[in-house]
């Protein structure tokens, strides 16, 4: 499980800083060492929710949820920031790959996403074993089978010896 990168105590500091109007958000991130973007995300989530806005999250939302997010982000036609800052979402990424979803396939796909990290690949189908396939056939497949066989492997010897002997700067034999 992932951990937040500041802590609360220095999210505090900052929107407490920033909110006391001493400085902007360009000198408050440079005096407490943080992207201006995170200042301004923190200040507004804190003006909308408390300490709740500015709380490491790792929540997981219903599908009714992602739903109400998304008709809120087309229909008030809201950005991804504003739209995470008004409903207390840790990021507007999450926001924008739920609108992405939503329009690439539908509510449904919406409604059955899962968390996390697709897999990469897919397990593939073994196929049966070769044993049970080789009983099956009848003695003359099984000696043109073996024909075959005999004759790709002496091709690619014959191929193998050429490559060699084209490195070596030899004739072939």
């Amino acid at each position: 499980m992932a951990t937040p990168k500041y802590s609360l105590e220095l999210r505090l500091s900052v929107v407490n800083h920033f909110l006391s109007g001493r400085d902007g958000t360009r000198r408050t991130a440079e005096i407490f060492g943080v992207e201006r973007t995170s200042v301004r995300r923190w200040v507004r989530a804190f003006q909308l929710h408390g300490i709740d806005g500015i709380t490491w999250k790792n929540d997981s939302h219903s599908a009714d949820f992602r739903l109400i997010v998304v008709q809120a982000v087309l229909n008030e036609e809201l950005s991804m920031r504003e739209a995470a800052a008004r409903f207390n979402i840790s990021n507007e990424t999450v926001v924008r790959r739920w609108v992405s979803v939503y329009n690439d396939a539908g509510p449904e796909v919406l409604r059955n996403m899962k968390r996390g990290r697709p897999r990469e690949m897919t397990r593939k189908t073994t196929p049966p074993p070769v044993d049970a396939v080789l009983e099956q056939l009848s003695p003359e497949e099984l000696r043109a089978e073996l024909r075959y066989l005999r004759a790709e492997n002496a091709y690619l010897k014959k191929l193998k010896a050429l490559v060699q002997s084209e490195k070596d700067g030899k004739k072939p034999k």
